[in-house]
């Protein structure tokens, strides 16, 4: 068996002091631009992989991150994960990747956990923003990042998309096509959701039309809950009162209601137009490509991982990274014009 480079042939080859080859690894300490080079040539060449144990022990870190996502089934979670990912694993970290489910409990317990592995930092969608987990974060001073989650909390760092402008641009949009009377799914009660039902109303009223005249009903995260609430709104008040359109809170419940107004024999957009939230793969793949609101989800995931190993590394910088994307409206062909 071919014997593995160590750190002393790195050093041999490269004419420097083990010491000096550990600076240039562990980017401790300044080495110059001219040795860095060679040493980290000579890592190539030699296909060196350095021990993360004993790196670590030497540094104080487990070069691990957790992760907590809400559902990582979910193709919006899964894409941020997936950002993230590919940013840990070019800086040479690894991800300890868990699921919430939805659940606080869950939630706390899974933070409890990390923290308890020594984990350098713990990126986390939180269930809501007063989320014990949160606070058992900050008190245990672990270095975390929040995606998915808008807190205007000083110290709290975060990322997430413009919901407020996202729930606002497809309502306008839904207007301008003609639409006065909309049928609007809600997500729950996390601030996405709340922030997406206060852009709904804003550009309701800035368009002249009452609230009280819309169908606010809901709280959707899945596709199965977007068939369960259109389902209990038919059997509740029939057929003929669903709106000519209906703007859902999240792709996979708006793919849920299609499936359910299909079975009515409706069709999408002539009878009823669909807009969704998200832009998650499938909402482009069906045979009525489904009108979305795009949320940068791999950006997302990419942006948290960059910013928490900044912070890991920079541990004096306390400054609070309080970062919103804008979202994009996605014209497919589920909604149709009136005018």
């Amino acid at each position: 068996m071919k014997k593995l480079p160590t750190i002393e042939d790195v050093a041999k080859k490269a004419k420097v002091s083990i010491a000096t080859v550990s600076r240039v690894i562990n980017k401790k300490d300044k080495v110059s631009k001219k040795t860095t080079a060679r040493i980290e040539s000579v890592i190539e060449e030699l296909d060196y992989q350095p021990s993360f144990i004993a790196r670590g022990l030497s540094i104080r870190k487990t070069f691990t991150i957790g992760v907590i996502m809400e559902d990582v089934v979910n193709p919006f979670f899964s894409q941020i994960v997936k950002g993230i990912g590919e940013v840990l694993q070019n800086n040479g970290y690894f991800m300890l990747l868990t699921n919430s489910e939805f659940n606080s409990n869950n939630e706390k317990k899974l933070t409890q956990l990390l923290i308890k592995q020594n984990v350098d930092g713990i990126i986390i969608a939180p269930i809501n923003n007063d989320s014990e987990s949160l606070r058992i974060l900050k008190e245990n001073e672990v270095l975390f990042f929040a995606v998915n989650c808008r807190a205007d909390i000083n110290g709290f760092d975060y990322i997430s998309t413009d919901n407020l402008l996202g729930g606002y641009i497809g309502t306008k949009y839904l207007i301008e096509q003609g639409y006065e009377k909309i049928m609007y799914i809600r997500g729950t009660d996390d601030q996405p959701s709340l922030d997406k039902l206060e852009g709904f109303k804003k550009a309701i009223i800035e368009s002249g039309l009452k609230v009280k005249d819309q169908i606010i009903i809901g709280k959707a995260k899945t596709y199965d809950d977007g068939k369960r609430i259109i389902e209990n709104f038919i059997k509740k008040n029939g057929i003929k009162s669903i709106p000519e359109a209906i703007f859902t809170a999240n792709d996979h419940s708006a793919l849920g209601v299609m499936r359910v107004l299909n079975d009515f024999n409706l069709r999408i957009p002539q009878d009823i137009s669909i807009l969704g939230y998200d832009d998650i793969d499938e909402s482009g793949l069906m045979n009525i490509s489904l009108s979305t609101i795009r949320q940068e989800k791999y950006k997302m995931g990419e942006i948290a991982a960059n910013e928490l190993l900044m912070k890991i590394r920079n541990k004096e910088e306390n400054v609070a990274k309080q970062i919103l994307i804008k979202p994009v409206l996605v014209i497919r062909n589920s909604v149709i014009s009136k005018k």
